[in-house]
């Protein structure tokens, strides 16, 4: 499912409406029906409903809901329109007209809130810049203290469409029902937090048709399962993979060990583990299917920065079919030098993560040299900090605007991006980028990084980078759900994450959106298949 910001929407719309014939008030009508369609569905208790309601189109979406609310569905719907008719937009004078020949009642001060089932938020559209200004700001104050369950009209108002940034006020929505596809703002957090459930509404714009360009995707569980590797029947293990990863230092051996459990369970044909000879014992108590290599180290655990020669100038490493190097890594002088010889030097698929990124990061400009000159770009993936000091920009400046700053890191540095956070984001030397919203906050531990790594070392050894870096990314996620629903929130270690990769792997061969309870943007084609 493609994902847009407003400028986008707005040249779909246009489109629509003036190459392809379809009238805007045919769009608005379908948009009005999604809206009372999910309201009706969503809160079937509500009898006495207000719409509060703007000048522009997203108000005449809320007044035409209004009268279908009525009409079809014989609620009890009024109106809140502090605007006279010469000040209400072309369609919105429209609808306000129609609605005022069937008799709906029209407030121009606020009523009291008090007397309502449900508030329908139809003041502020995706093209909103925020923030709220003048007499709607007490409107949304009293909207968000009033208790009642809201429902908003294509987005929460005061929400921007182009990034996770809130400016408040800004309406806090229990679902929003947005049109065609859904917006940055309704998938980055915070802004995020304020849309509730969010309704993907068919409103008939060929999305299919005038949607190639745009090269951001929501990831979808269904939309995955095409990428999961299916074995032949005479494959062998070498020919599923050689991962080798590169890391550990004293105190962080256990991060080497949850990214080679991880790629085995992912399905690695092999796994080794390369770390200090001095921690190597640790690690062979660790582990029984992968395998380990002691490497040359400077002191006290710490990888030599002429490691490349000891591991990979040998015959068994010709067989590595891909990389992971940084897991428990440490930070430190030596290890940019070893960061500088494996980008140089590795020409086959590569994860840097953790202390790999923050000594690539500590090399500055030569670091991101030798990353736009690789053949094979390299896969980095960084939480919010680790992007900070990879990108210079800061962290605050990074979570509401993920999506930008990953595609521009990697367009620029001719790498593959994944940002990590409540939200994950994929981003391709080429510009395109996929948002992953699965997992749980339960996730938020120390080691599930290295988990991902192992998961996405797995995977690029035997497909495509970019496929396997969407399918890593959604099995990472729904493995933390899987692992919340059969533990508790607080509960959840790194470990349980890889015990249940085998069951991620399941649900997505199997997936099926109706038993799904954890879908958080549902596609909406008619009112029977509402999510």
């Amino acid at each position: 499912m493609k994902l847009v910001k407003s400028y986008e929407m707005q040249n779909l719309d246009w489109e629509t409406i003036n190459r392809i014939g379809i009238p805007s008030l045919v769009l608005m009508e379908q948009a009005a029906t999604g809206v009372a369609e999910t309201a009706a569905k969503t809160f079937p208790g509500a009898r006495k409903i207000l719409v509060v309601a703007g000048k522009g189109n997203n108000g005449g979406d809320g007044i035409a809901a209004a009268r279908l609310l009525k009409v079809r569905f014989g609620r009890d719907v009024e109106i809140y329109l502090p605007y006279g008719e010469e000040e209400l937009k072309e369609d919105c004078k429209v609808q306000y007209q129609i609605a005022n020949q069937l008799g709906l009642k029209f407030h121009k001060e606020l009523p009291p809130l008090e007397n309502y089932d449900l508030i329908i938020d139809a003041i502020f559209g995706t093209g909103f810049k925020p923030p709220i200004k003048g007499r709607w700001v007490d409107v949304v104050k009293a909207i968000n203290a009033s208790g009642k369950p809201v429902l908003a009209v294509d987005i929460p108002s005061g929400i921007s469409s182009d990034s996770g940034e809130v400016i408040e006020p800004v309406v806090k929505a229990d679902v929003t029902v947005t049109f065609a596809l859904p917006k940055y703002g309704q998938v980055l957090y915070p802004a995020s937090a304020y849309c509730g459930k969010v309704v993907v509404r068919n409103i008939s714009i060929p999305v299919e048709q005038i949607a190639d360009d745009i090269e951001v995707e929501l990831i979808q569980p269904e939309e995955v399962k095409p990428f999961i590797p299916v074995r032949k029947p005479y494959t062998y293990k070498n020919r599923e993979g050689h991962v080798f990863i590169m890391g550990g230092s004293p105190g962080k051996t256990g991060a080497v060990v949850m990214a080679a459990r991880a790629a085995t369970e992912a399905g690695a044909g092999l796994v080794t583990v390369g770390v200090a000879q001095s921690l190597d014992p640790i690690v062979e108590t660790l582990i029984v299917e992968e395998m380990s290599k002691p490497l040359p180290e400077i002191e006290n655990g710490y990888l030599h920065p002429l490691v490349w020669d000891f591991a990979f100038e040998t015959p068994d490493a010709k067989g590595y079919t891909s990389l992971v190097v940084g897991p428990g890594m440490g930070r430190y002088k030596e290890g940019q030098e070893i960061i500088a010889d494996v980008l140089q030097r590795w020409n086959k698929p590569l994860v840097i993560d953790a202390d790999g990124l923050n000594n690539l990061a500590d090399m500055g400009l030569r670091g991101k040299e030798l990353l736009r000159e690789r053949e094979i770009p390299a896969v980095l993936t960084p939480h919010i900090g680790e992007m900070q000091r990879l990108s210079g920009v800061y962290s605050k400046d990074i979570v509401v605007n993920q999506i930008d700053v990953a595609r521009r890191f990697a367009e620029e540095n001719n790498c593959y991006v994944v940002l990590k956070g409540a939200r994950t984001v994929i981003a391709t030397p080429t510009g395109e980028a996929f948002v992953n919203y699965r997992g749980t906050p339960a996730m938020a531990k120390g080691g599930s990084g290295d988990v991902l790594s192992g998961i996405l070392g797995a995977l690029i050894g035997k497909m495509d980078i970019k496929e396997a870096l969407v399918l890593g990314v959604t099995l990472h996620a729904v493995a933390g759900e899987i692992a919340e629903d059969e533990s508790d929130s607080e509960s959840v270690r790194p470990t349980y994450l890889i015990e249940r990769i085998g069951k991620a792997y399941n649900f997505l061969r199997n997936y099926n959106p109706l038993n799904d309870k954890r879908r958080n943007f549902g596609w909406q084609r008619e009112l029977c298949s509402f999510i």
